[in-house]
């Protein structure tokens, strides 16, 4: 079961996604999650656990690195995973790991484009919140044990669905070098993810002024030669 489906299901959850970009291309995805008391009051109802009803182990298992669900003052949770990734490439795969085939995330993609001067990176995806799901019915193990305490799936996935439209509250930031775009969609809602940024390399210039100096040094050299040379042609005619 993809986090975010779980993270949805509840009576009032904020759910952040950050991705933020590095200059070289790699990264860091990083999802926080809070829960109201209500909502882990029901998480835990008849005597369950939130970090059993939440399961994190796929994840974890993935190379997540995870805080575990850590209780407030207020009886509310507090969940933060996060997991690096290595070049822009990645940055889908990770995603498909938090968010699943059918998550709120989807066509993710990341480029980086390093030109003589100026580095630029696009970003492209949407958030797509017009075809929730909670992610109940695909998850075989999950509905087994439902199934085993007479439970009516069909009637518990349609209920956390309808409280996942009236309660969820989701951002996503995206952070670029030199650039930084965050959107809120609405439940039924579909958002373009699509930003881009250019950042001057500092090095380049100066590497550039340098090769520039050499060939101007070059060049009078060359012409001082030349210069030189006319002289002792001319002084030898003189003196012949």
């Amino acid at each position: 079961m993809s986090l975010c489906g779980l993270a949805l299901a509840g009576c009032k959850v904020d759910t952040r996604v950050s991705i933020d970009v590095r200059e070289d291309g790699s990264g860091t995805v990083e999802v926080k999650v809070d829960l109201d008391a209500e909502a882990v009051s029901e998480a835990q109802a008849g005597g369950g656990q939130l970090e059993v009803r939440v399961r994190l182990d796929d994840l974890e298992a993935a190379g997540w690195e995870s805080t575990g669900w850590k209780v407030r003052p207020d009886f509310g949770a507090t969940l933060r995973i996060s997991k690096e990734f290595a070049d822009p490439e990645d940055l889908a795969g990770v995603i498909t790991e938090l968010n699943g085939d059918d998550g709120p995330l989807r066509d993710v993609s990341l480029s980086v484009d390093t030109g003589v001067l100026f580095t630029k990176y696009d970003f492209d995806g949407v958030v797509d919140l017009s075809d929730l799901r909670t992610g109940v019915t695909a998850d075989a193990e999950l509905v087994a044990a439902l199934t085993g305490q007479a439970v009516d799936v069909s009637a518990l996935d349609q209920r956390l669905l309808d409280q996942i439209r009236e309660s969820l509250r989701l951002e996503v930031e995206v952070a670029l070098p030199g650039e930084t775009r965050t959107v809120t969609p609405k439940a039924g809602g579909t958002v373009d993810l699509k930003t881009s940024s250019s950042r001057l390399d500092p090095g380049r210039p100066l590497v550039l002024g340098a090769a520039v100096l050499f060939a101007v040094l070059a060049l009078v050299v060359w012409l001082r030669g030349r210069t030189l040379d006319r002289r002792r042609r001319h002084s030898r005619r003189r003196t012949g």
